[in-house]
């Protein structure tokens, strides 16, 4: 037997003759080490299916993709303010970077990972015939990879929330 086995034997020994049972270590769980890219993929797929009535139904922008929840209530927020002001502050998508088109070639990576804190995946896709890329910054919320903010060279949307209809976003 080796030294090892030997300890944790007399250990369990030792803490049944307290009357306590050895605790077996605490497993996380899978999700806390899936691949953050496995929560951006599914985004796309009403993109890639576009003739599919099951993905090509859009609801909310807040309903469509797993936020955090900061984000998610920033989003809300801009919605309200460009309903009251009857005009839009998002006035396009962030997941496509487009207003429409079909999208194809996509591919989706983690990039960067610290588990269970933050991970950033990077998408590229064509998107009606343009090639494109679209980052995703997550973190790790209530036991599952949240987005915390969408962003390309020339935009993020974390900026674009933020700012009231016809304002140029910070610099």
């Amino acid at each position: 037997m080796n030294v090892a086995r030997r300890f944790m034997l007399i250990a369990a020994l030792a803490l049944s003759a307290c009357g306590q049972t050895p605790q077996t270590p605490r497993v996380p769980p899978a999700a806390a080490h899936s691949d953050p890219a496995d929560v951006i993929r599914p985004i796309y797929d009403r993109y890639l299916n576009p003739t599919d009535p099951a993905v090509t139904t859009y609801p909310a922008l807040e309903d469509q993709a797993p936020w955090s929840a900061d984000l998610r209530q920033k989003l809300l927020d801009m919605m309200a303010r460009s309903n009251a002001l009857n005009e839009p502050i998002l006035d396009f998508d962030p997941f496509t970077n487009a207003q429409e088109g079909p999208t194809s070639n996509l591919t989706v990576v983690t990039e960067a990972l610290v588990e269970q804190s933050h991970a950033v995946v990077r998408t590229h896709f064509t998107n009606a015939g343009r090639e494109d890329e679209v980052v995703y910054d997550l973190i790790w919320e209530n036991g599952a990879w949240k987005i915390d903010n969408i962003r390309t060279s020339d935009w993020q949307l974390r900026e674009i929330v933020m700012q009231r209809a016809g304002e140029a976003p910070p610099p």
